[in-house]
Parts: C-alpha cells; structure tokens; sequence
C-alpha cells in the first residue's frame, strides 16, 4: 500500500508541477494571444463582409493565374470575440499556379487557413493533360468593433388613426 501511496503522491507532485507551469506561463501567452487579435483585420459590427474577402480571394487567385468557377461563403461564427467565415470555392488551372496560391495564401499568417482542397485532373477533349480542377475551403479569421454597430432602420411612421366623427 505504501508504494501505491508513494506512487499516487508523485503522480499528483508532477501534475502540480505541469500546472503551475500552465499559471506561470499565463501572462506570456495573453500577451501574444493580444498580438495574435491586433494582427487581424477588423471590421464595423454588423458590416456583412463576405464581399470584401472575396474581392482580397479574387485579387489573390488573379496574380497566380488560378480560374475559381463558382464561390459558395458560409454564415459568419462567432468564437469568442473572434468571428470566423469560410469561403468555398471551385477552381481550376495547373499545379503551379495551385501551389503559387497556397504559398500566397499561407504568408497571409492567421488571417485565412485552407481548411480543405480537393485537386483532380479537369479532363476533357481540348484540356491540356496538366490542367486540373477541384474545390477549397478558406476560414477567413477577423475582429468585430465594439459599439460601431449600422444604424437601424426607423420604423415606419404608422398613419394617425382617424377618429370616429361625433353627431
């Protein structure tokens, strides 16, 4: 039994160890999980903004000779205090430019993450053998301003209600 004691107690020693570690190392990572939040764009709450990453996907795709067929975004999650919002896309050209846009993409930081590609030969009678087709997902990662939300709408003044007329 004292064994198994002895065994328990250093077990919970260096599980304390390991924790207070954690703590100890808590103001290090607030600090770059800080920096980590500067460093993403930021946006107007209840701005849509799916328009404004597409048009950034767009200029990206253009400068490494990647054709996107179709574009599919996602509703916008919120993380936190973080919001998140993924792109879909449908794309072809060949593998240089594929792997041109993935390295753009990847410099890019925290900002967006290719989440999944799928790559296959386009096929076809006057495709050239080296083009190839598939899809991607992009999650697109940003801030919200506090308090600079849109204006609403006023409601529509109702007409006065007539008031029966009196004999």
């Amino acid at each position: 039994e004292w064994a198994d004691f002895r065994a328990q107690r250093e077990d919970l020693l260096a599980r304390q160890a390991a924790a207070q570690q954690l703590l100890d190392s808590r103001p290090d990572v607030e600090a770059r999980l800080e920096e980590f939040r500067q460093g993403l764009p930021s946006f107007p709450a209840g701005k849509k903004v799916e328009a404004e990453l597409l048009q950034a996907l767009e200029k990206t795709v253009g400068q490494h000779n990647l054709a996107l067929t179709r574009r599919e975004a996602a509703p916008e999650r919120q993380a936190g205090d973080l919001f998140e919002t993924a792109i879909t896309c449908y794309w072809e050209g060949d593998l240089a430019a594929l792997v041109n846009f993935l390295y753009a993409q990847q410099s890019q930081g925290a900002v967006s993450d290719v989440r999944q590609l799928s790559v296959q030969p386009a096929g076809g009678k006057d495709v050239p053998a080296d083009r190839l087709k598939g899809t991607f997902t992009i999650d697109y990662a940003y801030r919200r301003e506090a308090g600079a939300t849109e204006p609403k709408p006023e409601p529509a003044a109702a007409p006065p209600a007539a008031e029966p007329e009196q004999p």
